[in-house]
Formats: C-alpha cells, structure tokens, sequence
C-alpha cells in the first residue's frame, strides 16, 4: 500500500488530533472575565453618579447666588446677597433634583453640600449602599 493518503483522511486525523475539548483555562476565565467587566462597569456608573451630583451641587450654589437683596443692592451700588433667599434657593434647587445636603450663606457665597447613595447593579456583593458627597461654592460677585 502506499502512504499517500487522501486528502479527506488526512483533514479527519488532523481534526482529531485538536479532539475538540474546551481548554479548561477558558473555562475557568469567563468567570474571571465577568467579574472584571462587572467591576469596570460598577466604577464606571460611581463616577457617572459623582459627576451628577457634583454638577447638582454646583448648579444649587449658583442658585443661591442669584438672590439678591434690592434694598441693600440699591443703597451700595453693588450687588448685595440675600443670605436667607440664597439659602432657601439652594435648598429648593437640591430638593428638585432629589438630592439632599445643605447649604450655608456667608460673607458672599453660597456653600453647597450634596449628598446622594449608589446602590450597585451588577456586584451587589452587600446590601449597602455606597454614599457619595459632593460641594461646591458660588461666590457673589
């Protein structure tokens, strides 16, 4: 007999030799590879909800700054805050986007404190959630 064998032989005993097993290192990879998409993800979304937040904080204690006192604004020929306004317009503009904090009117600027909590979607490893805090300051010019 010859050794020339046909091609369709020799692609069956090639095939065979792979024998079409799936590599126990993939197997144990995929789950290593979902927990780091998932850790990817999760601080991804954190610092989407710290963006939000800090522009939440921002937006609040430019509200503030836009309370001013007509009166005094009048008498000094230069604008003149209105402490408890401010204040209150800071709180209001926090209270419309859901987001609860402070706020302190002093020597002509508004100090925001916005707090929120993150509850993780993909890793929910504990039943905490992860609290987030944003300030910002607005200065009367």
């Amino acid at each position: 007999m010859s050794d020339f064998a046909p091609s369709s032989e020799r692609r069956c005993r090639r095939s065979r030799a792979d024998g079409g097993h799936a590599s126990v290192f993939l197997i144990l990879l995929m789950p290593l590879l979902g927990l780091v998409f998932a850790l990817v993800w999760e601080g991804g979304q954190m610092l989407v909800a710290k963006a939000e937040l800090m522009t939440v904080a921002h937006s609040a204690a430019r509200a503030g700054t836009h309370q001013v006192d007509q009166t005094a604004t009048l008498d000094v020929g230069a604008p003149v805050l209105d402490e408890e306004h401010a204040r209150r317009a800071a709180m209001e503009y926090l209270d419309s986007a859901g987001v609860r904090g402070w706020a302190v009117v002093q020597e002509e600027r508004v100090v925001v404190l916005a707090q929120a909590v993150y509850s993780p979607v993909l890793l929910p490893i504990t039943e905490t959630e992860i609290e987030a805090e944003a300030s910002a300051t607005a200065h009367q010019p």
